[in-house]
């Protein structure tokens, strides 16, 4: 028989591998999610684009108050 060591063992459970997993993509986005009101919710919903409306909205909001 062979003399085995414990450190000889190799295992397959150590952790994250190099250029494992999904690629991230060139423009990757970050997701949030929020809690809206029903009379919001009832607008997003109007709209064929949410996210672009979203987007739109708070660029806007904050052109706002950079002038004021």
């Amino acid at each position: 028989m062979e003399n085995t060591n414990e450190n000889d063992i190799k295992s397959t459970h150590r952790g994250k591998r190099a250029g494992a997993g999904r690629p991230r993509t060139v423009d990757a986005r970050n997701r949030i999610g929020s809690r809206v009101p029903d009379d919001v919710l009832e607008i997003l919903k109007a709209q064929e684009n949410q996210s672009s409306f979203i987007i739109e909205a708070i660029r806007a909001y904050a052109r706002k108050q950079s002038f004021q």
